[in-house]
């Protein structure tokens, strides 16, 4: 039996469940069972427009990918936190937020550490492409991009403090 160890549902209140996870990708720290993602529950810190990434138990992914040999980037289905278009792989979401969001300062929760229980899982983030960029870059970044994008960062912060 495949469950969604130390999860527990936000709505109703189910721990451990089995089934698809939806995390918010707005919300601090909200999590839905399947019943709940699909009955629609909202409440009052959560909106059902907000994007939700889904996750499958570690058992249903081993199972929907038959051991099969995959590329990295193909393996998980993404959910744009800023818009909510759903279906990226890692490299195009990050292309997606590059052209699409570069300048959002909308707090969402990255779907790719989510996915991938990578560090606090429900740490909001004001700057998603920058994120994306320091932390899931699939190419290799130079010296003279990286000295780029930090001025180019720290003077978008500047001018938003002023």
């Amino acid at each position: 039996m495949s469950r969604h160890e130390g999860v527990s549902c936000d709505s109703c209140q189910r721990a451990n469940f089995e089934g698809n996870r939806y995390k918010c990708l707005v919300c601090y720290d909200f999590d839905l069972c399947d019943i709940c993602h699909s009955a629609g529950v909202s409440s009052d810190r959560h909106n059902i427009q907000h994007p939700m990434q889904c996750i499958l138990t570690h058992n249903d992914y081993d199972l929907y990918h038959g051991g099969e040999a995959m590329i990295s980037d193909q393996h998980q289905s993404f959910t744009c936190p800023v818009c909510g278009r759903l279906g990226f792989t890692e490299s195009l979401l990050q292309e997606h937020v590059s052209v699409e969001h570069q300048d959002s300062t909308a707090q969402v929760v990255c779907p790719i550490c989510v996915s991938y229980s990578a560090g606090d899982i429900s740490q909001t983030m004001d700057d998603f492409s920058a994120h994306l960029l320091l932390e899931h870059r699939t190419s290799p970044i130079n010296n003279s991009e990286l000295i780029s994008f930090v001025i180019q960062h720290t003077d978008k912060h500047t001018h938003r403090k002023l």
